[in-house]
């Protein structure tokens, strides 16, 4: 056991903090499963349904308002029943609902909804974990680190799904792959009931968590601003450096899926050394640095589009992004009341909704009237942004 702890320090660069010690393989497993479904959802429709590209476009657009919606929704209901049973149900929900697809794909209506229903009841197995880590761990000093760990799991699920993903669709089809998807849901529950803490409902004789209420803090507006501008820029290096890279700039498809891997791989490798020593400097400036440097790379395909500089600014970004995402949770953390966390962190999980909605939206209309320089400087004037609202709101808290 010794020998196995001290080859997962030396492999992920620390320990795992005890108090978070559950919510790593319900974590793990969702990412293996529901985030797998989603890196597929699009070519699923396109080669096992035969829809058009246009069709599923339409289909990304409606799932991504609805789930930032029910992301909102998961945490504020959440404040009321607890976090561990709307979890459980999520996974069980979403491999009944993915087996649903698996008998009813071929009608094309009906598969419409119900992945667009796996968005909406996916929401609180993808978004709840973050909020039990802020439940867990009381200390400011430790929310960091222990975010960290439940990425470094996540990210395992990232390098994990996807090839096993691509095996069962090559080997036995995307029926396969569907109830490959459903029996990991399955255990994603089982995990859940098994590991999770007891559900503690919060009933507090105060106000309680609302919208309204999330948007008159001031501290925390600004921090949902930063996270949506940031966010902006994640899927503008999720969805548009993929396509510009292929469509603009000549790389193979099968290079990029090369250069895709850096992501989880680092993260893996980096998450815990980066995050510890990057404790170092004040939140503030953390924060905002760790946004330009989700932006600002970008602004070297100006100068050159050679897979090597891709390569870099996809480095950069990454590290930007190890940065941005435990130090911007932990401020969250800070900031929303106990009694309305669930709330205050769907509000910040309903933030991915536009942005994956805009993002791509407002990117390739950029590049079809000005050229792919255009969207390089959006991508890099909205991380200047990102980073001042991000400033402002871990400074209005230490005011």
């Amino acid at each position: 056991m010794n020998r196995g702890r001290l080859l997962a320090r030396a492999l992920f660069g620390g320990g795992l903090d005890r108090r978070v010690a559950p919510i790593v393989p319900v974590s793990f497993t969702y990412s293996a499963s529901f985030s797998t479904f989603w890196v597929y959802v699009g070519i699923y429709a396109v080669k096992g349904l035969h829809w058009p590209a246009s069709r599923v476009g339409l289909l990304f657009l409606a799932s991504a308002p609805a789930a930032a919606v029910a992301n909102y929704l998961s945490g504020r209901i959440s404040d009321r029943t607890g976090r561990k049973p709307l979890i459980v149900a999520s996974f069980l929900a979403s491999s009944a609902n993915v087996l649903l697809l698996t008998w009813l794909g071929g009608t094309t209506a009906l598969a419409f909804v119900l992945i667009v229903v796996q968005g909406v009841i996916g929401a609180p197995a993808y978004s709840l974990d973050r909020v039990l880590v802020a439940d867990l761990v009381h200390d400011d000093e430790s929310r960091e680190p222990a975010y960290a760990s439940v990425r470094v799991a996540t990210n395992l699920g990232t390098l994990v799904g996807p090839p096993l993903g691509a095996l069962l669709v090559f080997v036995a089809g995307w029926t396969a792959f569907l109830l490959g998807i459903a029996v990991l849901g399955v255990v994603g529950a089982a995990f859940a009931i098994a590991l999770l803490p007891p559900a503690h409902a919060i009933a507090e004789a105060r106000e309680p968590g609302s919208l309204r209420a999330v948007v008159r803090n001031r501290p925390f507006s600004l921090l949902l601003l930063s996270t949506l501008l940031a966010f902006t820029d994640y899927c503008g290096f999720e969805t548009v450096l993929p396509v510009l890279a292929v469509s603009a700039y000549g790389l193979a498809p099968s290079t990029w899926g090369l250069l895709v891997i850096i992501s989880p791989a680092l993260v893996v490798l980096a998450q815990l050394r980066l995050t510890r020593a990057s404790s170092r400097i004040p939140p503030a400036s953390r924060l905002a640095g760790a946004t330009l440097l989700m932006g600002l790379p970008f602004l070297a395909l100006l100068a050159s589009n050679h897979v090597a500089v891709i390569a870099a600014v996809i480095v950069v970004f990454v590290i930007g992004e190890m940065v941005w995402m435990p130090t911007s949770q932990a401020v969250a953390a800070q900031l929303a009341p106990p009694h309305a966390r669930g709330t205050y962190f769907g509000a910040l999980a309903a933030m991915t909704g536009p942005a994956w909605t805009l993002a791509p939206f407002v990117a390739f209309q950029l590049r079809a009237h000005a050229g792919v320089g255009s969207v390089w400087l959006l991508f890099a004037a909205i991380a200047v942004a990102s980073a001042a609202a991000g400033a402002a709101a871990v400074g209005a808290v230490r005011r």
